[in-house]
């Protein structure tokens, strides 16, 4: 890394190795010149990426077959359909606070009125969230049960049923965000949240997932796990957007799912020493911070002790760190600038140096009123 580069923390995507990802673009590459003299338009997406994901639900614990998925072009695609289906403006959706930006963005531009549940270190307040469920009568309720971005947290199994059976009785489509899912660093990875529920209870389940955090966000792969009629309907209404995904990037997706736990196993020690070289950077440059250690997922949700994370933004980014304040995660204005998210993706030296920047941002002085940061870019 130059000295001089910048140091991003406001994406917590880990890259790909360059040969696991050559390996899979040489076995995908046959497989492509089959698909040469077709039209190449698959609204569902290949039949073999659906069956492959399909089996991966039902070696998790939640059968499932191939009719009940729909490949997008990432997780966030798939929220923005069911959205654009499902939803209308003015209609409530459940949400956590903190969560996922873009997420957060997207009910926003779907003009949704949203209900915030608190996360705490503590975890989800399982009252407020099944008597948010009774009380608002949300169209929508949207959580990231598994490795919470951004808290890590893991939501434990008895919470899941209360849920399930909550929002069974609510009437909600319950959109259940697994992307982080597979990222499971010091506990067994977790069963499909759908897999939790009393049989009748999961009618309107949505489950959405995709290979970015897990393998490689350049796919723009993901998917999502619905009743066989709903992704009937979501395929046409994503016909009216993109017609249909890359058939290169399926293949590819397909060649790097074939190769089973290999490419996650490896990813999973890596971020076990990243987020080592990162909470020891931090115990140094910063002892009065705190946080608690993510059972998985890829950051720290850390805590300042006081609200001046907007502030050390600001000055990490004159000293060669983009980071954003916890703020940016929260469903309402005003909350969570004693925080920020620390994603531990990079190289453990690249960690320690963007540490040791902002211990200097921390020593600087504030930037000049209005400075501008540019645009906010969160995944």
């Amino acid at each position: 890394m130059a000295p001089d580069a910048t140091i991003d923390l406001a994406r917590a995507a880990p890259g790909v190795p360059e040969d696991v990802l050559a390996a899979a673009l040489a076995e995908a590459a046959p497989a492509l010149a089959s698909h040469a003299h077709t039209p190449g338009y698959h609204p569902y997406g290949l039949p073999g990426l659906r069956a492959a994901v399909a089996e991966r639900f039902t070696r998790r614990g939640l059968p499932t077959v191939p009719e009940q998925i729909l490949i997008t072009s990432g997780a966030q695609h798939a929220l923005t359909l069911v959205l654009g289906l499902l939803c209308g403006p003015g209609e409530r959706s459940v949400v956590e606070s903190p969560s996922y930006p873009n997420a957060l963005e997207a009910l926003r531009r779907a003009r949704m009125r949203t209900v915030p549940v608190p996360v705490t270190e503590d975890g989800w307040d399982i009252a407020a969230l099944v008597s948010a469920l009774g009380r608002a009568a949300p169209r929508l309720t949207y959580l990231i049960p598994d490795f919470h971005n951004p808290t890590g947290l893991l939501m434990p199994a008895p919470d899941r049923a209360r849920v399930l059976h909550a929002a069974a009785g609510s009437g909600t489509w319950l959109v259940v965000d697994e992307t982080l899912a597979e990222l499971a660093l010091d506990v067994p990875a977790p069963t499909p949240f759908a897999a939790c529920g009393a049989p009748g209870e999961t009618g309107q389940v949505i489950t959405v997932g995709s290979m970015s955090k897990s393998h490689w966000g350049g796919l723009r792969i993901g998917w999502l796990r619905a009743p066989a009629r709903l992704v009937t309907e979501l395929a046409g209404q994503r016909i009216v957007t993109d017609v249909g995904g890359s058939v290169v990037d399926q293949l590819l997706a397909l060649a790097l799912l074939s190769r089973g736990p290999e490419l996650p196993g490896a990813r999973l020690r890596r971020l076990r020493e990243q987020r080592a070289a990162l909470t020891g950077a931090l115990a140094a440059h910063f002892p009065a911070w705190t946080w608690r250690q993510p059972p998985g997922g890829l950051s720290l949700w850390v805590d300042l002790g006081e609200p001046v994370a907007p502030d050390l933004a600001a000055r990490a980014r004159e000293h060669g760190v983009r980071i954003e304040a916890g703020s940016c995660f929260a469903a309402d204005p005003g909350v969570f600038e004693q925080r920020l998210r620390m994603p531990f993706t990079l190289p453990p030296d690249t960690l320690r140096e963007a540490v040791r920047r902002m211990a200097s941002a921390a020593a600087d002085r504030l930037p000049p009123a209005g400075t501008d940061r540019g645009p906010r870019w969160v995944v």
